[in-house]
């Protein structure tokens, strides 16, 4: 029973997450939509209220940091249930290898376009928004705990 509350304290986690990295990413992109354009039209909800205050320029510059605080929300979440759900320590420490490489490679790739091509759009950015989608999802989490728990079935399996 203890494990199967384990997993949905989890689920619950990653669903709330996902839903509002969703809900805050959208609507920080509809007022750059309507800043850009110039659409009154367009409504933020209160709760996010204080992204209205912000000009275009600083608000598109802000979704880099928040990209972070999500980025390390999804890592701590991830880290925690591979540790509890898989007990062994290796599979805690893959999160940390995989989490590690994501963002590197994210970085290294904006760095690159930035000082190779002049910009921040383009294909490598493509690349990096990518990257940033798996970090910023339960994938990791997901494949790690199923990967152990087939490994511990075929461990036990083939003991046998």
């Amino acid at each position: 029973m203890k494990t199967k509350l384990t997993y949905l304290i989890f689920f619950i986690l990653f669903a709330l997450l996902g839903f509002s990295r969703e809900f805050f990413f959208v609507n920080v992109n509809n007022q750059l939509y309507k800043l850009y354009y110039h659409h009154d039209d367009v409504v933020i909800p209160p709760s996010l209220s204080f992204i209205t205050h912000f000009d275009y320029q600083t608000l598109y510059y802000l979704k880099f940091p928040f990209t972070i605080i999500y980025f390390l929300a999804y890592f701590l979440v991830s880290y925690f249930a591979v540790k509890l759900l898989c007990h062994e320590k290796k599979y805690a420490k893959w999160i940390i290898y995989i989490y590690s490489l994501l963002l590197g490679l994210a970085i290294v790739t904006m760095l690159y376009n930035y000082t190779v091509n002049n910009q921040l759009d383009g294909e490598e950015y493509t690349f990096s928004r990518w990257l940033m989608g798996i970090a910023q999802s339960p994938l990791v989490a997901f494949f790690i705990i199923a990967s152990s728990k087939l490994y511990q079935k075929f461990q036990t399996e083939h003991i046998k």
